[in-house]
């Protein structure tokens, strides 16, 4: 009787803790019950306080978790945009793929993003473009089979980290008014007959840069007055050492010069 009751015990035990695991973390022990929806987290690498939120959730105010937020990921073909400040206004980014650190990325000059979100927008990544831009996940191949004619840029080298694409035609002044990609362009991908002119400064100024094949990292791109940027490119303007996160406006047209 003593041994059966010892078991029954470590068997009631056992219960009590499996229903206590379920009762609170749901979604950190299941993932796949996360599909199609971002998760944000006080702490980084996805610890702390979690709160989860799916497509069509707009939060103008972020409450008690306001300046709150260091790290996030998303499930599933969702996409964040998240904001400076309440009521979606201030600097903004967006995610397609989940980030470790928030720190890690910039906001504006070096301030980064961990902290600083105070609203946020949860939409569904498209397989079409919407007016000539939408943002996609950072996998190439996902950006082959959405991207047909247009370009893809990410803020780091080997088309890795955040990454936003255009189609062909469009032409934005200022890179800082869309995703805050100003200053952020680390590396750029082509699709199909598309070649880019990238500049220096907003309002198509400055130092430009003619580009038609792809370029894994853009610090190996000279910023000089002369010459064919190592045959990726051709510059004019003044010199400065690179052309790694200097790009502030951007033409995409047709067709791709010859190689």
């Amino acid at each position: 009787m003593k041994t059966f009751s010892v078991l029954a015990l470590g068997v009631v035990a056992g219960l009590s803790a499996a229903s206590g695991v379920g009762a609170t973390g749901q979604y950190r022990t299941n993932d796949r019950e996360r599909s199609d929806r971002v998760c944000v987290y006080k702490d980084i690498n996805y610890q702390g306080a979690e709160q989860c939120y799916k497509a069509g959730d707009e939060i103008n105010d972020l409450g008690s978790q306001r300046k709150s937020i260091s790290s996030i990921r998303v499930f599933g073909r969702e996409t964040v945009t998240v904001f400076e400040n309440t009521e979606f206004r201030g600097h903004s980014a967006q995610f397609t793929s989940d980030v470790s650190d928030l720190g890690r990325r910039t906001m504006s000059g070096n301030t980064a993003w961990s902290d600083h979100i105070d609203s946020l927008r949860i939409s569904e990544v498209s397989g079409t473009a919407n007016d000539g831009d939408y943002r996609n996940p950072v996998d190439l191949r996902r950006d082959q089979q959405r991207q047909r004619d247009g370009i893809c840029v990410y803020d780091r080298p080997n088309y890795e980290g955040r990454s936003e694409c255009w189609n062909q035609g469009r032409s934005i002044a200022d890179l800082s008014n869309l995703g805050n990609w100003r200053g952020q362009i680390s590396s750029i991908r082509l699709f199909g007959p598309t070649v880019v002119t990238v500049y220096q400064n907003p309002g198509y100024a400055g130092q430009s840069l003619t580009v038609d094949r792809d370029i894994p990292d853009l610090a190996s791109i000279r910023g000089t007055g002369n010459g064919n940027g190592n045959g990726r490119g051709r510059g004019n303007g003044r010199n400065f050492p690179n052309w790694d996160r200097r790009i502030s406006s951007i033409r995409i047209q047709a067709p791709r010069l010859t190689r």
